[in-house]
């Protein structure tokens, strides 16, 4: 059988068990035996492994995708019983973006997940020499980021904690503020890591910039989100591999700060692990490594990262990115449909 699938009904069913009020064994089968099936997970977004809220999609044509998936609709996407989840999404997601000019940068040599460029102002392309990162100005938070890792990035350098606005932004954007998260409960959340940029001061104060900055869950961020990058440089550390690391969020479950800084309710990384060709290139092919990890941004989540392992290809029906879209297309196909499986 399927790990992924069997990683799926045991989070699935001791979801419902709980968040339902079930009272045994025999509920929790008639409810099971209710379900379309098969579902084809590769085509659902990775919150059907633990929770769907809709706040987690895009669209309403997103979250009707779910609903149809599963009978008795066990994530309660469709509050009213009309047969339509979400109504008060968007009918359906924005058309996807024109291709963004070529770059040479070297934290996009995966490509553009989202064609970020600097005209759009809810999809506005930040590229600096210590990461790369697409920016949303209705929502006063990234929406993805893009780094390298290897040993030349890391070092001994001290945690600068120099949160500040990032003066990058053009007019007309609001510069948010370390103050913006006084009082909201939510950690001021790295997607660039600290820890990943130690080699020099100025790099690890680049991490620091507001910019690189989301609302995350106390819990979520001190627990398995940090101990998912210290697992990603332990992989630099132990082995001296090189990583292209892509993280972001999505969804939205709230905002914080005066000005609505936008909460997401979903956040992913994807880890690329690979060796670095003599000639500079990456060595990366059909046995690379690849982690893909999304998780609910909560203070009640798991706190073994692991159990949120997923498919690059499902963070792709989560986000409406694509992503590793500088590989040949063959290649592309074996690395997102694998699910990650680090044990």
């Amino acid at each position: 059988m399927d790990v992924s699938w069997v990683r799926f009904c045991g989070r699935s069913l001791a979801l419902l068990a709980l968040g339902i009020g079930l009272g045994g064994c025999s509920d929790l089968l008639r409810l099971v035996a209710n379900w379309t099936a098969p579902v084809d997970l590769s085509t659902l977004p990775p919150c059907v492994d633990d929770d769907c809220n809709c706040g987690d999609f895009a669209s309403q044509a997103q979250a009707q995708v779910v609903l149809e998936a599963f009978a008795r609709d066990p994530y309660g996407l469709d509050g009213d019983g009309n047969g339509r989840a979400c109504e008060l999404l968007p009918a359906t997601s924005p058309t996807p973006p024109a291709p963004a000019p070529a770059s040479s940068h070297p934290h996009l040599v995966l490509g553009n997940p989202s064609q970020a460029n600097t005209t759009d102002p809810n999809n506005y392309l930040i590229q600096r020499s210590q990461y790369v990162l697409s920016y949303s100005r209705d929502r006063n938070r990234l929406n993805w980021a893009s780094w390298q890792v290897n040993a030349d990035w890391l070092g001994s350098t001290d945690r600068q904690d120099n949160f500040r606005p990032d003066g990058v932004l053009p007019q007309g954007f609001y510069q948010v503020t370390p103050n913006d998260y006084r009082g909201s409960g939510y950690d001021r959340g790295h997607v660039v890591p600290s820890g990943d940029r130690t080699n020099t001061v100025r790099d690890n104060a680049a991490t620091f910039l507001m910019t690189n900055i989301i609302p995350q869950a106390p819990e979520n961020n001190r627990g398995p989100w940090k101990d998912l990058e210290e697992y990603g440089r332990s992989l630099v550390y132990q082995d001296n591999s090189s990583l292209h690391v892509l993280a972001g969020a999505y969804g939205n479950q709230g905002s914080v700060g005066n000005r609505a800084i936008a909460v997401p309710s979903r956040l992913w990384k994807i880890i690329v692990v690979y060796d670095r060709l003599p000639e500079g290139g990456l060595g990366v092919g059909s046995d690379t490594q690849v982690i893909a990890v999304d998780m609910p941004n909560i203070d009640q989540v798991n706190p073994d990262w692991r159990r949120y392992q997923t498919s690059v290809q499902r963070l792709e029906v989560a986000t409406g990115y694509r992503f590793l879209e500088n590989l040949p297309p063959e290649l592309q196909a074996i690395l997102k449909a694998h699910t990650s499986d680090v044990p």
